[in-house]
């Protein structure tokens, strides 16, 4: 009789597969191939996690009693790289966000989108009208204001295209701009407007403002249980006998965090539940992950912002928690994964400041929420943004590092109207 298993199976060699269900618990009618491959690291899987019950029969000997699986599930965590929206808008992460209670709006990577219908005269009689021909490539939002410099009418006006300074972009200001009817032209981030009518002519001194937005996908968190998304995976290994397994994992949801350090690579971490179901024999898939870019490390250069409570900090690691409470969830007649609570957190290591700039330790007492903003990345493309309105300090710690004096803070990321106590945004 030959030995079993008939060959040791690679513990890297896993193929992950993923996409949102149609109907909670059901991957019918769905393609999981290698275009819906995630790209996860440090995995963890546990194919049947799960509670036993004694059957407490009294016998006359002693001896172990049986036992019977309940509550049984699949169990799946990992790191994928925290990476910007890339060349399609869409992050490559935002399946596994949204199956972890989160709702997405999107700005597409379009001129209708991303530049203002109609400019807003501030001052002045001129008028006219445009079509919005060429997207907003930059990373923030920004205003551009039109100030007449030459009055006329096409052809002759001419004006001064302007817009401030923001984060770590330079101000923009050009001058002597002709429009022309029929013509581009240039505003800030690449936008380029299409003048279709100049209906009264221009007069110097007449002011519009145009507004701009940056191209992106947002994930807020979301109260409204009935609407969260739930995912299929397919978790594909190598069988011994030379074939594929494949465990699907159904009615998936999750708890995701986020971390980084100085010249590490950031990452989401998720730990992922679903519906227990038996593995079974399947055909290989070949893994695509072009989509996938890589991730830039964390450094003063690639990491731009990190402002709470309105002081730009010198940050060593941080971490964030949409703190969600995942629970398999089983009655008569309905079994789900569930998530049922969340309680959001951030953590921040930092270069202790001068009681002069922040006095942390008032902070902290007064219980004061403030706002917290990071951005890792700068271009479009690789832009990430986490900011929460309304993080409170828990009770700082000073800490040692490189014989450097840092302090550790945990902030709880609070409500203020429901549902917007953070936001994650891939730009």
């Amino acid at each position: 009789m030959p030995q079993i298993p008939s060959h040791p199976v690679h513990w890297d060699h896993k193929t992950i597969l993923l996409a949102l269900e149609a109907t909670y618990g059901s991957d019918a009618g769905l393609t999981l191939d290698g275009a819906t491959a995630i790209r996860l690291y440090d995995v963890t899987f546990t194919p049947m996690e799960v509670e036993e019950k004694e059957l407490p029969y009294l016998k006359p000997y002693m001896g172990a009693n049986s036992s019977i699986f309940v509550a049984k599930r699949n169990k799946l965590s990992g790191k994928l790289p925290l990476v910007g929206a890339g060349a399609s808008g869409t992050p490559c992460w935002d399946t596994v966000m949204r199956i972890c209670g989160t709702a997405r709006t999107q700005v597409a990577k379009t001129a209708s989108a991303t530049i203002a219908a109609a400019a807003v005269k501030t001052s002045g009689d001129g008028a006219f009208t445009y079509t919005r021909t060429t997207a907003c490539a930059g990373t923030l939002d920004r205003t551009a204001t039109l100030t007449c410099t030459t009055g006329g009418g096409s052809g002759v006006a001419q004006f001064t295209v302007a817009a401030p300074g923001t984060e770590y972009l330079p101000a923009y200001n050009q001058t002597a701009v002709t429009m022309t009817t029929g013509s581009p032209f240039a505003l800030p981030g690449g936008a380029v407007i299409t003048i279709d009518a100049i209906g009264t002519p221009f007069t110097a001194g007449d002011v519009f403002t145009i507004t701009l937005s940056a191209a992106r996908s947002d994930y807020a968190p979301s109260s409204d249980r009935n609407n969260h998304k739930s995912g299929a995976i397919h978790f594909l290994m190598n069988d011994p006998g030379g074939q594929q397994q494949k465990f699907a994992m159904l009615g998936t949801r999750g708890a995701i965090k986020g971390m980084g350090e100085i010249n590490g690579f950031p990452y989401l971490e998720v730990e992922l539940t679903s519906l227990w179901t038996a593995p079974a024999l399947a055909a290989s898939v070949a893994p695509d992950f072009t989509v996938w870019p890589d991730p830039i490390e964390v450094s003063t250069t690639n990491t731009p912002i990190f402002r709470m409570h309105g002081n730009d900090l010198v940050v060593e690691t941080f971490g964030w928690d949409a703190g969600n409470q995942v629970e398999l969830v089983e009655r008569v007649g309905r079994t789900a994964v569930r998530i049922n609570d969340r309680k959001s957190t951030a953590n921040i290591k930092f270069e202790y400041p001068s009681l002069g700039e922040w006095n942390i330790w008032a902070t902290a007492e007064a219980r004061t929420g403030g706002a917290l903003l990071f951005q890792h990345g700068r271009n479009a493309g690789e832009v990430v943004r986490i900011s929460a309105p309304a993080a409170q300090l828990k009770a700082p710690k000073l800490v040692e590092s490189k014989k450097d004096t840092l302090v550790e803070v945990q902030a709880a990321l609070l409500p203020v109207t429901g549902d917007d106590e953070w936001l994650i945004s891939a730009r």
